[in-house]
């Protein structure tokens, strides 16, 4: 779908008027409750608006057979996609990926020799180091990165209790990074965000009672 819409509400209204759906049939095929249609209505317009919750986000998406992560990225979850530095970045990203390791390797000493910040320089030495390890180098607990890997596990595995945060998969990614690749530390942080996220965020007011266990 195309769609000019800015805000969450805007493109969930446009997303009903397809699906001929009033805030009472919607809210009955998703399994919430009309004043959360109504919230999520005024998300963008509003400043007065609640924050939507994960599992409200999740099943609105369903019934509205939209991809979860549209709903969670104009609800402010997680950012827009991203938007390369330049054409020129881009290629010469391309170019290393396919070069074989210890060509690599000499591009990084040529750019840790002209890094003038010390962290960039450690950084890039940590990824010499460690060239089989995809997140060598890079400090995943920062908190703002921390927390954009938690909104991304939730919408991507469509977690919508506490208790999935101790289950996630292996395998699971993040951009090309996978979860067992994080150091346990990180791990047990991530979770714990995700955990209150799922937990806090969620108001059981907010869902119709015939769909509440």
């Amino acid at each position: 779908m195309t769609s000019k819409a800015t805000t969450l509400g805007q493109f969930i209204a446009e997303l009903m008027l397809n699906h001929q759906y009033t805030n009472r049939s919607l809210a009955t095929a998703a399994g919430v409750s009309e004043s959360a249609v109504r919230n999520l209505l005024k998300v963008g317009t509003d400043e007065k608006t609640k924050d939507p919750d994960a599992r409200t986000l999740s099943l609105v998406a369903k019934a509205l057979d939209v991809d979860a992560l549209r709903l969670f990225r104009l609800a402010g979850y997680i950012p827009p996609m991203p938007v390369s530095h330049s054409v020129r970045a881009d290629y010469l990203a391309t170019v290393f990926d396919e070069l074989p390791k210890e060509k690599q390797d000499a591009v990084m000493g040529i750019l840790e020799a002209m890094a003038d910040k010390p962290k960039h320089k450690s950084a890039i030495q940590q990824m010499r180091d460690d060239p089989f390890n995809p997140i060598a180098g890079i400090d995943v607990s920062l908190p703002n990165l921390a927390r954009l890997i938690a909104n991304h596990l939730i919408v991507q595995y469509e977690l919508t209790e506490p208790v999935e945060a101790s289950v996630i998969d292996p395998e699971a990614q993040f951009l090309q990074y996978k979860w067992k690749d994080f150091p346990p530390s990180t791990q047990e942080r991530i979770k714990a965000l995700i955990q209150h996220k799922l937990s806090l965020e969620y108001d059981p007011t907010m869902v119709d009672p015939k769909w509440r266990k």
